[in-house]
């Protein structure tokens, strides 16, 4: 097991308990450039066979060197399949870098479900024009493969 994922691991595992890790001197400046700003995310959707899936994710703020935020899928043909959970993404990439020359964040994605395994997540970021993320969460059955646009935004001070 290599060093990011026993730190993501311990990190999930501590925080709970009001522990914290040294954050690493990248995750340092990146997470600075990021005070103050959110990562916004438009709804979309994916298909699975005949089935639409549909995402939803929270305003991805930057929390203890990661960038966190809640995830609801929707299945509506298999209401069983749906999900709710927390999206966490080790931020190693500036607010600056990611808006002009994007990048690549991996985490993960937990349910709130007990006796779920987290699932990896993996987010392309396109910028320019476009202004594109693909994001990439694999489950236990599947990879789900979404298209969406995002946009950064700063937060007033008083929120």
């Amino acid at each position: 097991m290599n060093f990011s994922k026993i730190f993501l691991l311990l990190t999930l595992l501590l925080s709970p308990l009001g522990v914290s890790l040294a954050v690493s001197p990248a995750q340092t400046s990146a997470l600075a450039s990021w005070k103050g700003t959110v990562f916004r995310i438009e709804d979309t959707r994916t298909r699975v066979s005949l089935a639409s899936v549909m995402l939803s994710v929270s305003d991805l703020k930057p929390e203890n060197g990661n960038l966190v935020g809640d995830y609801t899928i929707r299945v509506p043909l298999m209401q069983s399949k749906n999900d709710r959970g927390k999206i966490i993404l080790p931020l190693d990439i500036s607010m600056d870098d990611l808006g002009t020359k994007g990048g690549t964040l991996r985490g993960q994605a937990i349910s709130f479900k007990e006796d779920t395994t987290p699932n990896a997540i993996v987010c392309r970021i396109v910028p320019g024009e476009k202004q594109a993320i693909y994001l990439d969460i694999t489950t236990d059955d599947r990879t789900l493969q979404f298209e969406s646009r995002y946009t950064i935004v700063i937060q007033p001070k008083d929120s």
